[in-house]
Protein backbone atom coordinates (compact mmCIF):
# COMPACT_ATOMS: atom_id res chain seq x y z
CA UNK A 1 0.00 0.00 0.00
CA UNK A 2 0.95 3.41 -0.63
CA UNK A 3 1.03 6.45 1.38
CA UNK A 4 -1.62 9.03 1.13
CA UNK A 5 1.09 11.15 -1.41
CA UNK A 6 0.34 8.62 -3.52
CA UNK A 7 -3.07 8.34 -4.40
CA UNK A 8 -4.32 9.86 -7.46
CA UNK A 9 -5.85 13.31 -7.68
CA UNK A 10 -7.84 15.11 -9.70
CA UNK A 11 -11.37 15.20 -11.28
CA UNK A 12 -11.19 11.59 -12.57
CA UNK A 13 -9.68 10.14 -9.08
CA UNK A 14 -11.97 7.12 -7.87
CA UNK A 15 -12.05 8.81 -4.55
CA UNK A 16 -14.73 11.16 -3.39
CA UNK A 17 -13.64 14.80 -2.97
CA UNK A 18 -10.46 14.05 -5.18
CA UNK A 19 -10.45 17.36 -5.93
CA UNK A 20 -9.82 18.51 -2.39
CA UNK A 21 -6.60 18.67 -0.58
CA UNK A 22 -5.47 15.77 1.51
CA UNK A 23 -5.47 16.89 4.95
CA UNK A 24 -1.95 15.34 5.64
CA UNK A 25 -0.86 16.98 2.77
CA UNK A 26 -0.76 20.60 4.90
CA UNK A 27 2.84 21.87 5.99
CA UNK A 28 3.23 20.83 9.48
CA UNK A 29 5.07 24.62 10.16
CA UNK A 30 3.07 27.53 9.68
CA UNK A 31 4.59 29.83 6.95
CA UNK A 32 7.08 32.77 8.24
CA UNK A 33 5.23 35.89 9.06
CA UNK A 34 6.80 38.62 6.31
CA UNK A 35 8.89 41.25 8.11
CA UNK A 36 7.45 44.96 8.20
CA UNK A 37 9.02 46.92 6.65
CA UNK A 38 11.13 49.84 7.58
CA UNK A 39 8.52 52.37 6.28
CA UNK A 40 5.66 50.57 8.19
CA UNK A 41 4.20 52.21 11.15
CA UNK A 42 5.71 51.55 14.77
CA UNK A 43 2.37 50.39 16.05
CA UNK A 44 2.52 47.50 13.60
CA UNK A 45 5.84 46.29 15.14
CA UNK A 46 6.13 44.01 18.22
CA UNK A 47 6.15 46.10 21.55
CA UNK A 48 8.42 43.87 23.40
CA UNK A 49 11.77 43.71 21.55
CA UNK A 50 14.20 41.05 22.76
CA UNK A 51 16.97 41.75 25.23
CA UNK A 52 20.30 40.79 24.45
CA UNK A 53 21.35 38.18 27.03
CA UNK A 54 23.55 40.27 28.90
CA UNK A 55 21.80 42.89 29.59
CA UNK A 56 21.19 41.32 33.43
CA UNK A 57 24.35 40.44 33.88
CA UNK A 58 25.02 44.11 33.14
CA UNK A 59 22.91 45.62 35.39
CA UNK A 60 24.61 43.31 38.29
CA UNK A 61 27.87 44.69 37.51
CA UNK A 62 28.18 47.46 39.82
CA UNK A 63 27.04 45.44 43.01
CA UNK A 64 29.85 44.15 45.14
CA UNK A 65 29.78 39.91 45.64
CA UNK A 66 27.81 39.21 48.86
CA UNK A 67 31.53 37.91 50.49
CA UNK A 68 33.04 41.36 50.48
CA UNK A 69 32.39 43.14 53.90
CA UNK A 70 31.96 47.18 53.63
CA UNK A 71 35.38 48.49 54.96
CA UNK A 72 35.57 52.10 55.58
CA UNK A 73 38.59 54.53 56.37
CA UNK A 74 39.61 53.98 59.72
CA UNK A 75 38.88 57.74 61.42
CA UNK A 76 39.22 58.95 65.07
CA UNK A 77 36.67 58.76 67.53
CA UNK A 78 36.35 61.54 70.24
CA UNK A 79 33.78 61.27 73.52
CA UNK A 80 33.84 62.82 76.53
CA UNK A 81 33.00 61.27 80.12
CA UNK A 82 29.96 61.74 81.89
CA UNK A 83 29.14 59.16 84.50
CA UNK A 84 32.82 58.76 85.72
CA UNK A 85 35.96 60.09 85.70
CA UNK A 86 39.05 57.92 84.68
CA UNK A 87 42.54 58.50 84.90
CA UNK A 88 45.30 57.11 82.97
CA UNK A 89 46.00 53.95 85.25
CA UNK A 90 42.30 53.11 85.63
CA UNK A 91 42.11 53.01 82.07
CA UNK A 92 45.24 50.66 81.54
CA UNK A 93 44.21 48.45 83.89
CA UNK A 94 40.79 47.85 82.74
CA UNK A 95 41.87 47.44 79.15
CA UNK A 96 44.35 44.83 80.39
CA UNK A 97 41.62 42.95 82.03
CA UNK A 98 39.29 43.87 79.11
CA UNK A 99 41.58 41.95 76.52
CA UNK A 100 42.28 39.54 78.50
CA UNK A 101 38.63 38.50 79.29
CA UNK A 102 37.49 37.90 75.98
CA UNK A 103 35.70 34.59 75.41
CA UNK A 104 33.68 35.52 72.08
CA UNK A 105 35.07 35.55 68.49
CA UNK A 106 38.50 34.73 67.51
CA UNK A 107 41.73 35.56 69.80
CA UNK A 108 44.10 36.30 66.96
CA UNK A 109 41.38 38.90 65.62
CA UNK A 110 41.68 40.27 69.28
CA UNK A 111 45.11 40.23 69.37
CA UNK A 112 44.90 42.26 65.69
CA UNK A 113 42.63 44.46 67.46
CA UNK A 114 44.65 45.54 70.69
CA UNK A 115 48.01 46.22 68.68
CA UNK A 116 45.78 48.48 66.27
CA UNK A 117 44.57 49.97 69.05
CA UNK A 118 47.54 50.47 71.39
CA UNK A 119 49.46 52.21 68.17
CA UNK A 120 46.23 54.79 68.26
CA UNK A 121 46.61 55.21 72.00
CA UNK A 122 50.41 55.73 71.80
CA UNK A 123 49.64 58.29 69.37
CA UNK A 124 47.05 60.60 70.79
CA UNK A 125 49.44 60.69 73.90
CA UNK A 126 52.67 61.80 72.15
CA UNK A 127 49.86 64.55 70.09
CA UNK A 128 49.04 65.57 73.84
CA UNK A 129 52.45 66.13 74.81
CA UNK A 130 54.15 67.88 71.47
CA UNK A 131 51.17 70.43 72.14
CA UNK A 132 48.41 70.09 69.44
CA UNK A 133 51.11 68.56 67.01
CA UNK A 134 48.93 66.34 64.98
CA UNK A 135 51.61 64.64 62.88
CA UNK A 136 51.89 61.56 65.19
CA UNK A 137 47.85 61.03 65.06
CA UNK A 138 48.03 60.81 61.48
CA UNK A 139 50.77 58.50 61.44
CA UNK A 140 49.18 56.69 63.98
CA UNK A 141 46.06 56.32 61.79
CA UNK A 142 47.87 55.15 58.95
CA UNK A 143 49.67 52.55 60.74
CA UNK A 144 46.68 51.34 62.75
CA UNK A 145 44.64 50.69 59.62
CA UNK A 146 47.73 48.72 57.65
CA UNK A 147 47.48 46.58 60.38
CA UNK A 148 43.52 46.11 60.13
CA UNK A 149 43.64 45.46 56.66
CA UNK A 150 46.48 42.59 56.69
CA UNK A 151 44.55 40.42 59.17
CA UNK A 152 41.39 41.29 56.75
CA UNK A 153 39.45 42.96 59.74
CA UNK A 154 36.73 45.48 58.01
CA UNK A 155 35.02 48.69 59.78
CA UNK A 156 31.64 49.19 58.11
CA UNK A 157 31.70 52.74 59.60
CA UNK A 158 35.54 53.50 59.84
CA UNK A 159 34.85 54.32 63.56
CA UNK A 160 36.18 51.22 66.42
CA UNK A 161 33.43 52.43 68.69
CA UNK A 162 30.92 51.03 66.32
CA UNK A 163 32.73 47.28 65.89
CA UNK A 164 34.58 45.67 63.44
CA UNK A 165 34.49 42.26 61.45
CA UNK A 166 36.81 39.69 60.93
CA UNK A 167 36.97 37.55 57.26
CA UNK A 168 34.26 35.15 58.68
CA UNK A 169 31.58 37.61 59.45
CA UNK A 170 32.68 37.30 63.24
CA UNK A 171 31.58 40.88 64.80
CA UNK A 172 33.75 42.58 67.80
CA UNK A 173 32.53 45.27 69.92
CA UNK A 174 34.38 47.63 71.27
CA UNK A 175 33.40 50.28 74.38
CA UNK A 176 34.61 53.96 73.55
CA UNK A 177 36.91 54.03 76.68
CA UNK A 178 39.15 50.83 74.93
CA UNK A 179 38.79 52.91 71.68
CA UNK A 180 40.25 56.35 72.91
CA UNK A 181 40.95 58.13 76.11
CA UNK A 182 38.22 60.83 76.74
CA UNK A 183 38.79 64.10 76.65
CA UNK A 184 38.40 65.16 80.11
CA UNK A 185 40.93 62.38 81.43
CA UNK A 186 41.52 63.32 84.62
CA UNK A 187 45.53 63.51 85.66
CA UNK A 188 46.68 61.61 88.73
CA UNK A 189 47.89 64.19 90.89
CA UNK A 190 44.60 66.09 89.96
CA UNK A 191 42.63 63.45 90.69
CA UNK A 192 44.51 62.49 94.52
CA UNK A 193 43.85 66.06 95.44
CA UNK A 194 40.03 65.76 94.93
CA UNK A 195 39.96 62.38 96.21
CA UNK A 196 41.20 63.99 99.53
CA UNK A 197 38.96 66.34 98.88
CA UNK A 198 35.95 64.21 98.72
CA UNK A 199 36.83 61.89 101.70
CA UNK A 200 36.53 64.61 103.93
CA UNK A 201 33.67 66.03 102.47
CA UNK A 202 31.72 62.76 102.84
CA UNK A 203 32.79 62.20 106.34
CA UNK A 204 30.99 65.62 107.68
CA UNK A 205 28.00 64.20 105.55
CA UNK A 206 27.34 61.56 107.19
CA UNK A 207 28.22 62.21 110.47
CA UNK A 208 26.05 65.85 109.96
CA UNK A 209 28.36 66.99 112.19
CA UNK A 210 31.61 69.04 111.54
CA UNK A 211 34.77 68.49 113.01
CA UNK A 212 36.91 71.68 114.78
CA UNK A 213 40.29 71.50 113.23
CA UNK A 214 41.82 71.07 116.56
CA UNK A 215 39.90 67.74 117.07
CA UNK A 216 41.35 66.65 113.45
CA UNK A 217 44.72 67.16 114.59
CA UNK A 218 44.26 65.25 117.96
CA UNK A 219 42.61 62.37 116.05
CA UNK A 220 45.62 61.90 113.35
CA UNK A 221 48.53 62.45 116.12
CA UNK A 222 46.57 59.67 117.70
CA UNK A 223 46.40 57.79 114.77
CA UNK A 224 50.29 58.07 114.02
CA UNK A 225 50.76 56.70 117.17
CA UNK A 226 48.38 53.73 116.87
CA UNK A 227 50.22 52.76 113.23
CA UNK A 228 53.59 52.90 115.24
CA UNK A 229 52.65 50.64 118.27
CA UNK A 230 53.06 53.58 121.10
CA UNK A 231 49.24 53.69 121.35
CA UNK A 232 49.17 50.00 123.42
CA UNK A 233 46.06 48.97 125.33
CA UNK A 234 46.14 46.80 128.58
CA UNK A 235 44.72 43.47 128.08
CA UNK A 236 42.21 44.48 131.12
CA UNK A 237 40.59 47.33 129.10
CA UNK A 238 40.49 45.13 125.68
CA UNK A 239 36.95 44.47 124.81
CA UNK A 240 35.60 42.39 122.05
CA UNK A 241 32.62 43.89 119.44
CA UNK A 242 30.57 42.11 117.09
CA UNK A 243 30.48 44.16 113.50
CA UNK A 244 28.02 42.81 110.90
CA UNK A 245 28.97 44.08 107.60
CA UNK A 246 26.96 45.45 104.47
CA UNK A 247 27.99 43.35 102.12
CA UNK A 248 26.33 39.79 102.85
CA UNK A 249 29.90 38.92 104.80
CA UNK A 250 30.14 37.06 107.84
CA UNK A 251 29.98 38.99 111.44
CA UNK A 252 33.38 39.58 112.23
CA UNK A 253 35.26 39.99 116.14
CA UNK A 254 37.77 42.32 117.01
CA UNK A 255 39.52 43.14 120.12
CA UNK A 256 39.61 46.58 120.83
CA UNK A 257 40.84 49.22 123.81
CA UNK A 258 37.93 50.97 125.52
CA UNK A 259 38.95 53.90 124.36
CA UNK A 260 40.31 53.51 121.13
CA UNK A 261 39.03 55.30 118.37
CA UNK A 262 36.45 54.06 115.68
CA UNK A 263 38.75 54.79 113.11
CA UNK A 264 40.78 52.41 114.84
CA UNK A 265 38.31 49.97 114.83
CA UNK A 266 36.77 50.43 111.45
CA UNK A 267 40.18 49.79 109.97
CA UNK A 268 40.42 46.29 112.16
CA UNK A 269 37.14 45.44 110.69
CA UNK A 270 38.56 46.01 106.90
CA UNK A 271 41.53 43.92 107.72
CA UNK A 272 39.91 41.34 109.65
CA UNK A 273 37.51 40.72 106.95
CA UNK A 274 39.63 41.15 103.82
CA UNK A 275 38.51 43.66 102.33
CA UNK A 276 40.51 45.30 99.41
CA UNK A 277 42.42 48.32 99.69
CA UNK A 278 39.74 49.89 97.85
CA UNK A 279 37.15 49.82 100.14
CA UNK A 280 36.90 51.58 103.37
CA UNK A 281 34.28 51.10 106.61
CA UNK A 282 32.26 53.78 108.62
CA UNK A 283 30.76 52.03 112.13
CA UNK A 284 27.18 53.02 112.65
CA UNK A 285 25.43 51.86 115.91
CA UNK A 286 21.99 52.35 116.67
CA UNK A 287 20.64 54.12 113.52
CA UNK A 288 23.71 56.77 113.30
CA UNK A 289 27.05 57.22 112.05
CA UNK A 290 29.70 56.98 115.10
CA UNK A 291 32.38 60.01 114.75
CA UNK A 292 35.72 58.21 113.84
CA UNK A 293 37.83 60.05 116.31
CA UNK A 294 36.37 59.69 119.68
CA UNK A 295 35.84 56.14 121.23
CA UNK A 296 32.58 53.67 120.97
CA UNK A 297 31.87 53.58 124.74
CA UNK A 298 31.92 57.34 124.41
CA UNK A 299 29.13 57.17 122.05
CA UNK A 300 27.16 54.94 123.83
CA UNK A 301 28.11 51.53 123.25
CA UNK A 302 26.86 49.08 125.11
CA UNK A 303 29.16 45.65 125.75
CA UNK A 304 27.77 42.81 124.18
CA UNK A 305 25.76 45.08 121.04
CA UNK A 306 26.58 44.63 117.31
CA UNK A 307 27.88 47.49 115.52
CA UNK A 308 26.94 47.94 111.62
CA UNK A 309 30.11 48.17 109.44
CA UNK A 310 28.82 49.95 106.39
CA UNK A 311 31.43 49.68 103.46
CA UNK A 312 31.66 52.22 100.47
CA UNK A 313 34.35 53.12 98.00
CA UNK A 314 37.49 54.85 98.45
Amino acid sequence: MGCCFSRPAGPNAPYPGGSAASPSAHAINSPPQPQPSDDSPPASRSHHSPQSPHSHSSNRGHQPPLSQHIDKPLRRHEWVSRDRVWTREQLDTERADFFDTRVTGRAEVWQVLRAALEVLWDADVAARASAGDDDDGFVGLATAQSILRAAEVTLPTGDLSNGAYDALGNYYALPEWIVCDPVNVAEEGNMERKKGDEDRKGDDDLTGEEDTMEELDEDEALRRREEKGKGVAHIRDMVRVRARLSENLPDVIVSVGAEESVRSFARKVAEESGLPSTKRVRVAYMGRILKENSSLQGQGWKKGHVVNALVFNR
